[in-house]
């Protein structure tokens, strides 16, 4: 078996050796997330109960809804520059640093006006401040960019997984000391602190250092240039992504969101596939554009299909086992949790998807049509949030994401005539169990993304 992996090894491409790698170290971390979270989350998960925990999770939701800010619509923007703009890496990390930085700051004061204007819970304020300071350190994720846009994700998936070990070490330790929520919360802060530091020395290790990054500022008005569409639909994604857990806390009790945001972790561990799958691709897709417009829509196609396969493989059986799972891991306080789960998990199509097509929209600079269809979806979100919540709770909260979720992604696609070629590919994307015998194997789909 070893021997025929080996002769197998030796006939890829020293490319897709990489990208393979790429994968499997991010998988590899992931996986593990996922192991330490089915563990050592679900612990604290119970031992919260609904109320602490859904007052924990609506904090984070709050903060999020101003996170874009934060980021300023860079990721894809920076990485793709760093992959054509070899000669300038520097300057581009260092315009990027410090326009997050800038951009982490104005969020920090808007998140703690917003608190203590909407809240008049004492505790709730301090729990959403202090997870607002935590996007001072996100600054840091340029060091990221720089290793996704080399394809080098190995050393950077490791310090954040042991960054998750000793963050949940100490998750166990609150738990047996028997200490308060805002213990946690400040953990949460803790946690993106360490992980700014385990990027900064990896860094430094690959023989890079900060102090010799630049800032440009004829570059920081072209990445913003570039990027503003990108802050706005950053920020009308974060409303039908948290919206939710927010106005059903505002509408219904700190119970009832403790259940939503059980199921929609579970719901939403998944998202990471897409997301390591597409960052390690992208690269490629951009160079196949530069050949062939045959060879670059038939590896977007391929992407989709593949998407949509691993995303029907989570949801199908997950509908079914949703709220013996959720009671098995949590107990009885959350047999509601599952009920939601049977329905949101398929929520996780579109967002495969979505994830999928946002490629084509950076490939084909079409950041303003992502605005749209992102506001398109987060509008429809609220919408159906005051409709459904009120007689549903978290039952209609997750229809509701469904719906906007799949606008956003894929119906908009097909209104419009500019981007119905791509719609049609997401649609025959869906329909893929009935594709069988044109789809290839997953490895077969990975190699032809590779030159």
């Amino acid at each position: 078996m070893f021997k025929k992996l080996a002769q197998v090894n030796q006939k890829l491409s020293p490319e897709l050796r990489k990208v393979i790698g790429n994968i499997g170290w991010l998988s590899v971390e992931k996986i593990f997330t996922i192991v330490m979270s089915l563990f050592v989350g679900i612990y604290t998960i119970r031992y919260l109960g609904t109320e602490s925990f859904g007052k924990l999770s609506y904090g984070v939701s709050f903060v999020s809804l101003f996170e874009a800010i934060a980021k300023l619509g860079l990721d894809g923007i920076v990485i793709r520059n760093l992959v054509q703009k070899e000669e300038s890496i520097q300057e581009i990390l260092g315009t990027a640093f410090v326009l997050k930085l800038i951009g982490s700051l104005v969020t920090i004061v808007l998140v703690g006006c917003a608190a203590f204007t909407f809240n008049h819970d004492s505790q709730l304020r301090w729990i959403i401040l202090i997870i607002a300071v935590g996007l001072l350190f996100s600054s840091f994720d340029a060091i990221d960019y720089w290793f996704q846009s080399k394809v080098k994700s190995g050393a950077i998936a490791i310090t954040r997984s042991f960054q998750l070990i000793l963050s949940s070490l100490a998750r166990i330790l609150f738990i047996v000391l028997g200490l308060p929520l805002i213990a946690f919360v400040w953990l949460i802060l803790a946690d993106v602190i360490l992980k700014a530091i385990g990027m900064i020395w990896i860094y430094t290790k690959s023989d890079r250092s900060i102090l010799r990054w630049k800032f440009n500022g004829s570059k920081a008005i072209e990445m913003l240039k570039d990027s503003w569409p990108l802050i706005f639909s950053g920020l009308t994604i974060a409303l039908y992504m948290k919206i939710d857990q927010v106005m059903l806390g505002n509408m219904t009790s700190n119970e009832e969101v403790g259940n939503y945001a059980a199921a929609v972790r579970l719901s939403e561990v998944w998202y990471f596939i897409p997301m390591v799958i597409c960052s390690s691709v992208f690269p490629a897709i951009l160079r196949a554009k530069i050949r062939s417009k045959h060879e670059y829509y038939s590896k977007l196609q391929q992407l989709y299909d593949l998407m949509a396969w691993i995303s029907l493989l989570v949801a199908i059986p997950m509908t079914f086992g949703s709220e013996i799972l959720m009671t098995a891991l949590l107990g009885e306080p959350y047999k509601r949790a599952g009920e939601i789960l049977a329905l949101h998990i398929w929520a996780g199509l579109f967002v495969f998807l979505g994830v999928a097509v946002s490629q084509w929209w950076m490939a084909e600079n079409l950041t303003k049509f992502s605005a749209i269809s992102t506001s398109l979806g987060a509008g429809t979100n609220i919408v159906l949030n005051f409709l459904l919540i009120p007689s549903y709770g978290g039952v209609g909260a997750a229809i509701a994401t469904i719906i906007s979720y799949a606008i956003a992604s894929h119906v908009l696609c097909l209104i419009c005539p500019f981007t119905f070629k791509t719609g049609w590919m997401l649609t025959k994307a869906l329909f893929v169990p009935l594709r069988i015998s044109k789809n290839l194997t997953y490895l077969s789909q990975l190699k032809k993304y590779i030159v």
